[in-house]
């Protein structure tokens, strides 16, 4: 992106990148809970094949319990994560570019990127963002997340935190938002 970019296409831009966040936290939402119902449905499943399903649990499992996991269910969560990522660094770069609109900066901005960048990047485990990922958490790996039913956690970066901060930012947005008359998106910013 251009440093010359118009402000008032940076603002528009923010203003989508804060959709797109919203929209994204939405799908990585869905797509987790579902992955969370396949995974629990595989192990009655697993434990039905191995013979070790109480009699008491068998009409629940054979009425119930759906397919279980497959790799659909994983290739979705993990394309809603990429994405949700590659959304809130989006975001990220209109406020950075922004900086005289006092919008807000995300929580964790650089661990936005790192993920993001590391994520985008995973076939190289030497790459810039890598490395310095690692040296906050050594274990990282590319398309991790962790989930409760409060929060989505993509390596302690709370979902729930980057989606207040992208209301925020579109909130402070409007505010500044003059020559944004007309663009007001009416679902969730």
């Amino acid at each position: 992106m251009s440093a010359n970019i118009d402000k008032v296409l940076l603002r528009r831009a923010a203003m989508m990148w804060a959709f797109v966040v919203q929209l994204q936290a939405d799908r990585l939402y869905e797509s987790v809970s579902e992955f969370n119902t396949a995974a629990i449905d595989q192990e009655f499943l697993d434990a039905r094949a191995k013979g070790r399903l109480p009699d008491d649990w068998k009409p629940y499992v054979q009425e119930k319990v759906g397919s279980g996991l497959s790799w659909a269910v994983a290739w979705t969560a993990g394309a809603d994560h990429y994405f949700f990522l590659s959304a809130a660094a989006q975001l990220h770069k209109c406020v950075s570019r922004l900086s005289d609109d006092g919008l807000p900066e995300p929580p964790n901005a650089r661990m936005i990127m790192l993920l993001r960048n590391f994520t985008e990047h995973w076939e190289d485990p030497a790459g810039r963002s890598a490395v310095e990922l690692r040296t906050t958490i050594p274990d990282a790996v590319p398309g991790r997340l962790a989930y409760t039913k409060h929060d989505i956690e993509i390596e302690g970066v709370s979902m729930y935190g980057i989606v207040e901060w992208s209301t925020d930012a579109a909130r402070q947005c409007r505010a500044n938002r003059r020559e944004l008359a007309g663009l007001e998106p009416t679902r969730r910013t």
